[in-house]
């Protein structure tokens, strides 16, 4: 499932099925339960996620050990994020954007205290990764080129036309000297939050909140 019909249309193109959903509104209402859920790079888009868990928790078929396996983005202060905050919090750039979507995540150890806390064996952990960007030479901006398909695009999408271009030739100054070239080619860190929630035989999951 997918708040995006674009993102739905294209599973389906790959043989996906896919359905135009709200993950809030299907964790909370009376979905079948499965026995694998599994959410990656979605979560960081939910305000107050953590007090969504248990509610995927108890979507997890009850008695035969359903999991719940996530994974959301943990580099949020990371320059490729708050280059881009400190630019939107400019007067010219600031009128357009209020109450567009900010997506955030939390470290490993909130995910493993209330998944604990809604009836789970959880293993969490976090991994950067650095990933290597444009060896070719072939794209000036690289780290630009990968944030604007992520985190970046709805401070994109909400800016005017004209206004838009200069928040992008401004981002994409500072995105070059954050991240300079190296032989290898433009190193982006990027660290990632994982956690894998065993439901404990026998636990229904319902009504376990944050401790």
């Amino acid at each position: 499932m997918d708040s995006s019909p674009e993102m739905v249309a294209a599973a389906r193109e790959d043989g996906s099925q896919a359905e135009v959903a709200d993950l809030v509104d299907w964790a909370r209402g009376d979905a079948d339960p499965v026995d694998l859920l599994v959410t990656t790079a979605t979560l960081q888009w939910v305000p107050d996620h953590l007090e969504l868990l248990p509610d995927l928790v108890a979507r997890l078929r009850p008695g035969e050990g359903g999991v719940l396996a996530l994974t959301v983005p943990g580099n949020f202060d990371e320059p490729s994020h708050t280059l881009r905050r400190e630019l939107a919090d400019r007067p010219r750039y600031a009128a357009h954007l209020d109450g567009i979507a900010a997506p955030s995540s939390h470290d490993p150890a909130d995910y493993l205290r209330v998944l604990t806390a809604a009836g789970c064996v959880v293993d969490a952990w976090e991994t950067t990764y650095l990933h290597v960007l444009d060896p070719a030479v072939t794209d000036p901006d690289p780290v630009f080129t990968w944030v604007s398909a992520t985190g970046a695009r709805p401070t994109l999408q909400a800016l005017p036309e004209g206004l838009r271009e200069e928040f992008t030739v401004e981002f994409q100054d500072a995105l070059r000297r954050a991240y300079p070239r190296s032989e290898a080619g433009v190193v982006l860190p990027f660290r990632r939050v994982f956690a894998v929630a065993r439901r404990r035989d026998g636990d229904d999951g319902a009504g376990a909140r944050i401790p």
